[in-house]
Protein backbone atom coordinates (compact mmCIF):
# COMPACT_ATOMS: atom_id res chain seq x y z
CA UNK A 1 0.00 0.00 0.00
CA UNK A 2 1.33 3.22 -1.11
CA UNK A 3 1.38 6.49 0.58
CA UNK A 4 -1.47 7.83 -1.03
CA UNK A 5 -3.42 5.02 -0.62
CA UNK A 6 -2.89 4.84 3.16
CA UNK A 7 -3.59 8.45 3.87
CA UNK A 8 -6.97 8.09 1.51
CA UNK A 9 -8.26 5.40 3.62
CA UNK A 10 -6.49 6.79 7.04
CA UNK A 11 -8.76 10.06 6.17
CA UNK A 12 -11.96 8.24 5.40
CA UNK A 13 -11.71 6.07 9.18
CA UNK A 14 -10.84 9.53 10.44
CA UNK A 15 -13.90 11.14 8.80
CA UNK A 16 -15.95 7.95 10.34
CA UNK A 17 -14.94 8.48 13.68
CA UNK A 18 -15.26 11.89 13.62
CA UNK A 19 -19.11 11.07 11.94
CA UNK A 20 -19.41 8.22 15.26
CA UNK A 21 -18.83 10.78 17.99
CA UNK A 22 -21.01 13.46 16.66
CA UNK A 23 -23.58 11.20 16.73
CA UNK A 24 -23.63 11.24 20.31
CA UNK A 25 -23.99 14.68 20.30
CA UNK A 26 -26.94 15.25 18.02
CA UNK A 27 -29.26 16.10 20.69
CA UNK A 28 -26.93 18.75 21.91
CA UNK A 29 -27.27 20.68 18.10
CA UNK A 30 -29.53 23.60 17.89
CA UNK A 31 -31.49 21.71 15.19
CA UNK A 32 -31.53 18.14 15.14
CA UNK A 33 -32.75 17.51 11.97
CA UNK A 34 -29.81 19.20 10.31
CA UNK A 35 -27.13 17.38 12.59
CA UNK A 36 -28.42 14.24 11.99
CA UNK A 37 -27.98 14.60 8.07
CA UNK A 38 -24.72 15.90 8.92
CA UNK A 39 -24.32 12.45 11.07
CA UNK A 40 -24.89 10.51 7.93
CA UNK A 41 -23.24 12.02 5.36
CA UNK A 42 -20.29 12.48 7.07
CA UNK A 43 -20.46 8.88 7.45
CA UNK A 44 -21.00 8.00 3.92
CA UNK A 45 -18.11 10.34 2.78
CA UNK A 46 -15.71 8.64 5.41
CA UNK A 47 -16.95 4.92 3.88
CA UNK A 48 -16.47 6.53 0.29
CA UNK A 49 -12.57 6.92 0.86
CA UNK A 50 -11.93 3.85 2.44
CA UNK A 51 -13.82 2.86 -0.38
CA UNK A 52 -11.89 4.83 -3.44
CA UNK A 53 -8.59 4.52 -1.16
CA UNK A 54 -8.27 0.33 -1.59
CA UNK A 55 -9.08 1.06 -5.09
CA UNK A 56 -6.62 3.62 -5.82
CA UNK A 57 -4.08 0.85 -6.69
CA UNK A 58 -6.30 0.17 -10.13
CA UNK A 59 -6.72 3.70 -10.41
CA UNK A 60 -4.63 5.04 -13.65
CA UNK A 61 -3.78 8.98 -13.07
CA UNK A 62 -1.29 10.45 -15.60
CA UNK A 63 -0.09 12.78 -13.25
CA UNK A 64 -0.77 14.22 -9.70
CA UNK A 65 -2.42 11.15 -7.74
CA UNK A 66 -1.34 12.44 -4.51
CA UNK A 67 -3.18 16.05 -5.37
CA UNK A 68 -6.29 14.46 -6.52
CA UNK A 69 -6.32 12.09 -3.19
CA UNK A 70 -5.69 15.66 -1.07
CA UNK A 71 -8.95 17.79 -3.17
CA UNK A 72 -11.26 14.29 -2.57
CA UNK A 73 -10.34 14.01 0.94
CA UNK A 74 -10.92 17.70 1.38
CA UNK A 75 -13.59 18.51 -0.27
CA UNK A 76 -15.24 15.68 1.74
CA UNK A 77 -14.47 17.43 4.79
CA UNK A 78 -15.44 20.79 4.31
CA UNK A 79 -18.63 19.39 3.28
CA UNK A 80 -19.08 17.82 6.44
CA UNK A 81 -17.96 21.11 8.37
CA UNK A 82 -20.44 22.62 6.78
CA UNK A 83 -23.09 20.70 7.17
CA UNK A 84 -22.24 20.23 11.08
CA UNK A 85 -21.85 24.29 11.23
CA UNK A 86 -25.23 25.09 9.96
CA UNK A 87 -26.73 22.60 12.22
CA UNK A 88 -25.46 24.06 15.04
CA UNK A 89 -26.61 27.48 14.24
CA UNK A 90 -30.62 28.03 14.26
CA UNK A 91 -31.70 30.63 11.10
CA UNK A 92 -31.87 33.97 12.27
CA UNK A 93 -31.11 37.55 11.87
CA UNK A 94 -28.05 38.01 14.47
CA UNK A 95 -24.21 38.70 13.56
CA UNK A 96 -23.55 35.60 14.12
CA UNK A 97 -25.67 33.24 12.81
CA UNK A 98 -25.52 35.29 9.42
CA UNK A 99 -21.83 34.84 9.98
CA UNK A 100 -21.96 31.22 10.05
CA UNK A 101 -24.90 30.52 7.31
CA UNK A 102 -22.26 32.53 4.88
CA UNK A 103 -19.41 29.78 5.82
CA UNK A 104 -21.52 27.20 5.95
CA UNK A 105 -22.84 28.09 2.15
CA UNK A 106 -18.82 28.68 1.12
CA UNK A 107 -17.37 25.27 3.20
CA UNK A 108 -20.66 23.48 1.32
CA UNK A 109 -20.23 25.11 -1.94
CA UNK A 110 -16.69 24.99 -2.58
CA UNK A 111 -16.37 21.60 -1.12
CA UNK A 112 -19.10 20.17 -3.63
CA UNK A 113 -17.36 22.16 -6.18
CA UNK A 114 -13.78 20.43 -5.59
CA UNK A 115 -15.82 16.93 -5.23
CA UNK A 116 -17.48 16.98 -8.38
CA UNK A 117 -14.01 18.00 -10.22
CA UNK A 118 -12.15 15.22 -8.26
CA UNK A 119 -14.53 12.27 -8.47
CA UNK A 120 -14.68 12.95 -12.07
CA UNK A 121 -10.82 12.94 -12.20
CA UNK A 122 -10.98 9.49 -10.65
CA UNK A 123 -13.28 8.30 -13.29
CA UNK A 124 -11.26 9.37 -15.71
CA UNK A 125 -8.55 7.42 -14.09
CA UNK A 126 -10.45 4.52 -14.07
CA UNK A 127 -11.46 4.42 -17.36
CA UNK A 128 -7.79 4.84 -18.85
CA UNK A 129 -6.90 2.28 -15.62
CA UNK A 130 -9.04 -0.70 -18.12
CA UNK A 131 -6.95 -2.91 -19.77
CA UNK A 132 -7.90 -4.76 -22.88
CA UNK A 133 -8.46 -7.91 -21.10
CA UNK A 134 -11.20 -5.77 -18.82
CA UNK A 135 -12.89 -4.44 -21.80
Amino acid sequence: MTNVERNVCLAGLALFLLALLQGFFIPLFERVDAARAAHATALASGTFLIVVGLLWPKLRFRRGSATWAALLATSLYAIATGLTLGAAYPAGAQEAHRVAAALTMILNTGGAIVLVVSVSAVLVACKTGRTARDA
